[in-house]
């Protein structure tokens, strides 16, 4: 089946991926670390546990961490983008959507990030599944921090 103009507008890849990678400055004493503010302001909704902000709040309180105001020197500064794009896959030519998620933690006095995750996957056409992937993702990533000490 060859592929249509439209097919040129999307990326074409073997199968949707999963990914999940950390990463984060060696060296750094991350112990130090105990307050949190997010780099701009954020529109939270009625219940922010179903946003992404709200996922990502939990897992950093839930790590120790204290969510206060920019205005209140905080120790990190998280960062967040997220989006998705729709693919071909090669076996069938189906469009499905891949979802990436790029969360960075960064020292403000430093002016740069000191912790980051990376994770993408497949979404699908179903909100409440979606959030439960994300949610997997987000605690996953969580899991490597505050990240080893002897790495």
């Amino acid at each position: 089946m060859p592929m249509t103009s439209t097919a040129q507008d999307h990326d074409v890849v073997p199968y949707p991926k999963s990914v999940l990678k950390v990463d984060w400055v060696r060296g750094t004493d991350f112990s130090k670390y105990k307050t949190y503010a997010w780099g701009s302001s954020r529109q939270m909704t009625a219940d922010p546990k179903h946003t992404i902000e709200g996922m990502i709040d939990a897992a950093l309180q839930e790590k120790g961490l204290q969510k206060v105001g920019t205005d209140a020197n905080p120790s990190l500064i998280v960062a967040l983008k997220a989006g998705n794009k729709l693919i071909y896959t090669l076996q069938s030519y189906d469009l499905v959507k891949e979802g990436t998620l790029v969360i960075q933690l960064a020292d403000p006095q430093l002016k740069e990030a000191v912790w980051w995750g990376i994770a993408e996957d497949t979404l699908t056409d179903k909100p409440e599944k979606d959030r439960n992937l994300i949610q997997k993702k987000i605690s996953k990533m969580f899991q490597k921090y505050p990240p080893p000490t002897n790495e």
